[in-house]
């Protein structure tokens, strides 16, 4: 073990393993216990040269702070996240992000070790297997991670933002549309005489004429709905705080003269199957409930909704989604003539966001709808 004397700081070089740690000796922590912070290297000239960087740190007043691994740094992101009020199941796929695939590179120190050289490679290990949507997602975590990094001075600068996104193997299947001719049966099927043998009627009915989104379904209550008036409000959803999606998403709209009807004897339905159990429907109920008053999720909506498709005699009834009801809402909407500024504005998109998503079924129109839901849908 050499002694040195590293600008007016004690300390000591010594051997470790294939390489050498150094040591400055600044006397103890408040707690009692020894403050001597530790630099490595492969030489004793590198090791020399991090303990005169630090001794010229500690001399400007700046406390040295400790060189946390891609795990740390990231966890403690979205640590914050939670803090802040992201909803659970946000933080909970961070979580899984972090641990499945920044793992691979969790172990580097951020400020000594990790390197634009590191995270492409990284990139390229993912896209071998993962889609560039996932890709994208958790490359964005990383670089969110280390902004924050920057901020609380534990790097310089941000490695993964030196790195451009690359193309990883297909995303999941587009999301496909129902034909007018389909449309028509499931709306015959869905709103038959007999609705306890489609019992799911009135929730696929309002999803194919309406436009709205499986979440807002799934959280619109009773008094988001006027059946006199004939009109359906959006102002919350099945998610974090029952927040809508986005600003747009919180709308009105009329309902399709099919739909009103429907969704009458529906809540007299529900109502019945309400009071065997002592309940009451109220504004404050959620629309769409199953036999034990509980309202649906995603997964038991999906159920229910090739339900009713395999009832319309509809051909593969588990490969659809009920996001495809939206899918196929612009697509039929868009096939009748409306403008897309009409469409985007029924379903609480931005024209560009509508493009971009549903850009296959959109074609370019020149003419308006007088009365765009009943004038599509009359057919049914």
């Amino acid at each position: 073990m050499a002694s040195v004397l590293i600008n007016g700081f004690s300390g000591s070089i010594y051997r470790e393993g294939k390489g050498y740690t150094g040591v400055l000796d600044l006397g103890c922590h408040p707690n009692g216990k020894r403050n001597r912070p530790k630099r490595k290297g492969a030489t004793k000239a590198a090791v020399k040269d991090k303990l005169t960087k630090l001794a010229e740190d500690l001399q400007k007043g700046h406390k040295p702070r400790a060189d946390k691994t891609v795990t740390q740094v990231v966890t403690e992101y979205i640590d914050d996240l939670e803090r802040q009020g992201r909803a659970p199941k946000t933080i909970e796929g961070l979580r899984s992000w972090n641990r499945n695939h920044i793992v691979k590179i969790g172990a580097l120190k951020v400020k000594s070790e990790l390197t634009p050289t590191h995270v492409s490679d990284w990139l390229i290990d993912l896209a071998e297997n993962h889609a560039s949507s996932t890709i994208a997602n958790v490359h964005g975590l990383l670089s969110s991670a280390l902004d924050r990094a920057i901020v609380h001075d534990i790097v310089n600068r941000n490695v993964s933002r030196m790195v451009r996104n690359i193309q990883g193997k297909n995303d999941g299947r587009e999301s496909k549309s129902f034909t007018p001719d389909q449309v028509r049966v499931i709306l015959a099927r869905a709103s038959a005489e007999v609705p306890f043998r489609v019992r799911f009627g009135a929730y696929v009915i309002l999803a194919l004429t309406s436009g709205l989104r499986g979440d807002e379904l799934n959280g619109l209550k009773w008094y988001g709905l006027d059946l006199d008036a004939g009109t359906v409000s959006v102002v919350r959803a099945d998610r974090h705080n029952g927040k809508t999606k986005t600003e747009q998403s919180f709308r009105s709209q009329e309902l399709a003269a099919i739909a009103i009807p429907v969704l009458k004897a529906w809540r007299e339905i529900q109502a019945k199957e309400f009071a065997a159990f002592g309940g009451t429907v109220t504004d404050e109920t959620p629309v769409f409930t199953r036999p034990d008053g509980t309202p649906y999720t995603q997964r038991t909506a999906r159920y229910e909704f090739r339900k009713v498709l395999e009832i319309a005699g509809i051909e593969d009834s588990e490969a659809w989604t009920v996001r495809e009801t939206r899918t196929t809402f612009v697509s039929v909407m868009s096939h009748n003539g409306v403008p897309r500024e009409v469409i985007a504005d029924i379903c609480g998109h931005t024209v560009r966001t509508l493009e971009r998503h549903y850009r296959k079924v959109l074609r370019p129109v020149h003419r308006q709808s007088a009365d765009v839901i009943n004038s599509v849908f009359r057919a049914a």
